[in-house]
């Protein structure tokens, strides 16, 4: 990187005192601009086009848009950004599935300021940043001093992108059969992807997927 160019950055999170905080870190090194902020995606995607940064930091949940949505809209909007997803949760899984999307990384909200400006040097220069397991909580692991992580949003990471795909087709009424015809699959996989959707979740019925959804803004 030129020694006089910066790397602007857009922070997308619905918190004020994250994006205060990030923003300030940056704000601190002649290397950083940040040139906007949103605490939605929909905010996100009135005012990141005119900002026209180089990176996204980009909170997977906040109100509006699934993050999965964010991330194609971004790609789709605004190919020369580079994606770098921010979040409390973590699980190997999560993280292969954002990259896969499209994300540029990974870095969780317990990193160092240290940390933060050197995932972004990471993805501007081409390269997928993603932090090392001991660097962040894993779904896998049980932290019985975080009861706060147990939560709904927690359970929806644990889906796969298919799994959301037909939980939202579940949870508008659709039966196995024509969420099969929609998505190019067979009723049996649906069913099976369904079960699965339970287990994870750790539900019993149709009902609680409808209200899972309903909550978690997916229909």
């Amino acid at each position: 990187m030129n020694k006089h160019q910066q790397i602007k950055v857009f922070i997308a999170d619905d918190h004020p005192i994250v994006l205060h905080g990030v923003s300030c870190i940056l704000g601190k090194r002649p290397d950083f601009q940040v040139v906007g902020t949103a605490i939605s995606g929909d905010e996100m995607a009135q005012t990141m086009l005119q900002a026209r940064p180089n990176v996204l930091l980009l909170d997977l949940n906040m109100p509006g848009k699934d993050f999965y949505e964010n991330i194609a809209w971004v790609k789709k909007n605004a190919p020369w950004v580079k994606v770098l997803t921010f979040s409390s949760y973590y699980s190997p899984e999560l993280v292969r599935s954002l990259v896969h999307e499209g994300a540029a990384g990974f870095l969780p909200k317990t990193a160092s300021p240290e940390e933060i400006a050197e995932s972004i040097l990471t993805v501007f220069s081409g390269e997928i940043y993603v932090t090392t397991a001991g660097q962040a909580h894993s779904d896998a692991v049980p932290v019985p001093h975080h009861p706060e992580l147990n939560d709904d949003f927690r359970k929806r990471l644990a889906l796969s992108r298919r799994e959301q795909e037909i939980l939202v087709l579940i949870s508008r009424g659709l039966s196995s059969q024509r969420i099969g015809q929609t998505l190019y699959i067979s009723k049996h996989t649906v069913e099976t992807h369904r079960k699965n959707i339970l287990r994870k979740l750790d539900f019993n019925s149709s009902t609680e997927l409808v209200k899972f959804a309903v909550q978690q803004r997916l229909v």
